[in-house]
């Protein structure tokens, strides 16, 4: 067997292990999964299947962009695979197919670099497998983007070292997949990383000649036209969210990096895991999450001595020469992921674009992984034998077999009652082991012209992987596939979770992030739960929704009924049942999603209109409000009735009869992109309530079509078809240029 496959076949193995049971046709489930993507994926298809493109969901919220929902990542070509397969299986299927993506990616890169064999292996199993990528598996926008970044650092190494037409095609698709994949927060950091990598690189090797970074800046360029489609309903979604102007300062500090979690560097388990019950901190375990394995990290470490060592030596490789690079990189990155721990991304928040537009700072530790995986691959490269590493391996594995004898007694007969000093005992114990390990390799290693140099190389691979392995285990939980199968609807109509009840069921009686098998045990109550996005699969409509971005009225809206539900903002919701604090669903009555109203009052300013709102005195079915300077009609009778005969997602049909001229109120989101006619005569749609729509009817019988018709629709297709013909150009020009 060739060598360059072994550490594939690790790569692989491994990955067999830790997902095994998803190749016995189960399904992620715990957290977002469940919550968020399979959800979103199901409903488009099941709007494909009806012969309608998948542009709006209509029983999420009051109504709300499917497609233009960034995480839910239509356009992305390995999400294609649910097309001809069970969906909640196959997105399940290609978290392992990304994680082996990104490991090959990375040894890749290494390679261009000048890395040898095993050190593109340890940054192969190193990137594919830290808890980073692994822990958080089941938020699949995020590994499905940071798959990618590996692969644009690797094609922008080979465009700084020759332009092709080749090379900048795939450059642009590289760009392409990272932007279909769902997250922008890890697109940006990647794409932040990528240009000061592709800088820096062009710098050291031609900063006369700067052809290989202008071919990179172009391949992302064509890249960034390549996803137009996506990205031109996603920035008209981010203009009219909640999140438009940014987020506040609390939000954007939510999930820092606390830096006693440095512990974590040394050993996965040091405060516990949720995998078995026995985290004993707050926080999200998955977030926090950034062990790559001890034997890389003295790798990373051995690097920085390396360059220290040489940094007086001209000819250097490019690998050493771009260490201090990584270093940079490792170091920024865990800097920013302190988040609110140091007063720098503070400071960064209030002074520099874009820190003020995501939360989680920890996930800035992508940078960190990226970086320590590369300073491994060096390491491990440049791993000898001179006495001095003699020495110190030797004095390694006193310290460790010391640490080991002492931590034992404490693993076996410490208290159950005290389980930090059980985990303690545990980690010193297994990073003693580790160590151990670490030290036998260092004064074990042979020569690499001898024979055994290549059964050696091999052992420090399956050690590596078996240490990853050991602390991703049980990270992402599974179940049946059975559970995404649609059931029948519970209660018809609208429900409204009250926010505190949404808080308190979904992380402290379902999700529990210090023990994620308590779920198996409550497995069925949480999928009738009707839980937020997870309603979508029995096609019951909940006002509330679980997605990053909101349309901000309806998030307005939200906050009202959260201060006040009264029975008229509940009404001109549709809202039939609520759920509130103790859980308990109480129906609030008749409340139809369409109604007609004869009295129209205009408010000159949106606290007018507000208060008007959450007057107790308010019925919605008498009164309409609208922002404007028309005057205020008191409620007078009619009679007319309301029949909704389609309603397909991007089109809503609506049958009227009135003895009056009246407006016809229907409780959906008012949102750029829907159309009306009347009779097939344009309609002006009017922002009703706060939230939702209301166009006029005149007495008679009316029949009134709402349609949602996008504008960024056809150019965002239009760029992303031209750009898809450059993109078949410049492999033309590819081929022909290899023939010559």
């Amino acid at each position: 067997m060739r060598s360059s496959r072994i550490p594939w076949l690790i790569l692989l193995a491994a990955l067999a292990l830790l997902f095994y049971r998803l190749f016995l046709g189960e399904a992620f489930y715990w957290g977002l999964p469940s919550l968020q993507f399979i959800p979103w994926r199901i409903e488009a298809l099941d709007l494909l299947r009806a012969g309608q493109l998948p542009l709006w969901t209509s029983v999420n919220g009051a109504g709300a962009p499917l497609f233009a929902n960034y995480q839910s990542s239509l356009l992305y070509p390995l999400n294609w695979l649910s097309l001809i397969l069970p969906a909640a299986q196959t997105m399940s299927i290609t978290v392992v197919l990304h994680l082996f993506i990104a490991g090959v990616g990375m040894g890749r890169f290494v390679q261009a670099l000048g890395i040898l064999r095993l050190g593109q292996g340890v940054a192969m199993l190193v990137f594919a497998l830290s808890g980073y990528l692994v822990a958080r598996a089941g938020t699949f926008p995020i590994l499905q983007a940071a798959a990618w970044l590996p692969w644009l650092l690797w094609i922008s190494t080979l465009l700084i070292e020759r332009v092709t037409p080749r090379r900048i095609a795939w450059a642009a698709v590289f760009a392409a997949l990272l932007l279909l994949a769902g997250h922008a927060q890890t697109a940006w950091y990647a794409m932040v990383m990528i240009g000061l990598y592709t800088l820096i690189a062009q710098m050291m090797q031609s900063p006369r000649r700067p052809y290989g970074a202008l071919a990179v800046l172009g391949g992302v360029a064509l890249g960034v036209g390549l996803a137009a489609l996506q990205l031109l309903g996603t920035a008209e979604l981010l203009a009219q969210s909640q999140r438009s102007g940014g987020v506040d300062f609390d939000f954007a500090m939510n999930l820092s990096y606390a830096p006693a979690r440095l512990l974590n560097l040394l050993t996965p388990h040091i405060f516990g895991t949720p995998a078995d019950g026995s985290y004993i901190t707050g926080g999200a375990y998955f977030e926090d999450a950034v062990y790559i394995g001890l034997i890389p990290l003295f790798a990373a470490l051995a690097a920085v001595g390396v360059w220290f060592a040489r940094r007086r030596e001209s000819d250097k490789p490019l690998a050493l020469r771009l260490t201090p690079f990584w270093m940079g990189i490792s170091l920024v990155g865990m800097v920013l992921a302190f988040g609110v721990h140091t007063p720098i991304f503070p400071f960064l928040f209030e002074h520099i674009p874009t820190f003020s537009a995501f939360q989680a700072p920890v996930r800035w530790h992508l940078w960190t992984v990226t970086g320590l995986s590369v300073l491994a691959a060096v390491g491990v490269s440049w791993w000898w034998r001179g006495w001095r590493v003699r020495r110190w391996s030797t004095r390694l594995a006193v310290a460790a077999g010391a640490a080991v004898f002492l931590a034992v007694p404490f693993v076996v007969f410490a208290p159950s009652s005290i389980p930090a000093v059980n985990l303690m005992a545990r980690a010193v114990a297994y990073v003693g082991v580790m160590a151990l390990a670490a030290a036998f390799l260092t004064l074990s290693q042979p020569s690499p012209e001898a024979s055994n140099h290549r059964r050696w190389s091999v052992l420090v691979l399956l050690l590596t992987a078996a240490d990853l392995v050991y602390a991703s285990w049980g990270l992402n939980p599974t179940t049946s596939a059975v559970f995404y199968e649609a059931r029948p609807r519970t209660v018809t109509g609208r429900v409204l979770w009250q926010r505190d009840a949404l808080e308190r069921a979904r992380f402290e009686a379902f999700l529990r992030f210090d023990d994620y098998p308590a779920l198996e045990e409550q497995r069925d109550a949480y999928r009738d739960s009707l839980l937020p996005n997870m309603n979508s699969l029995d096609d019951a409509a909940v006002f509330n929704n679980f997605d990053p971005l909101l349309p901000s009225h309806h998030q307005d809206y939200s906050d009202l009924l959260d201060a006040a539900p009264t029975d008229g903002l509940l009404r001109a919701a549709g809202i039939g049942a609520v759920i509130d604090a103790d859980g308990l669903m109480n129906i609030a009555g008749d409340s139809p999603r369409a109604w007609l109203v004869r009295a129209a009052c205009w408010h000159a300013s949106e606290g007018e209109l507000r208060s008007a709102l959450v007057d107790p005195a308010w019925d919605a079915f008498e009164q309409v409000h609208f922002l404007g300077d028309a005057g205020c009609a008191e409620p007078a009778p009619f009679n007319g009735n309301v029949r909704i005969f389609r309603d397909d997602g991007n089109v809503v049909e609506i049958a009227v009869e009135t003895d009056h001229d009246a407006w016809l109120v229907l409780a959906d989101t008012n949102y750029p992109g829907w159309t009306a006619t009347v009779n097939d005569r344009d309609a002006v749609i009017y922002r009703a309530n706060l939230a939702f729509r209301a166009v006029q009817v005149q007495a008679g019988a009316s029949l009134v079509h709402f349609d949602y018709q996008p504008e960024w629709l056809q150019p965002g297709a239009l760029i992303s078809t031209l750009s898809l013909v450059g993109l078949l150009l410049l492999f033309r020009l590819g081929v022909v240029e290899r023939r010559r």
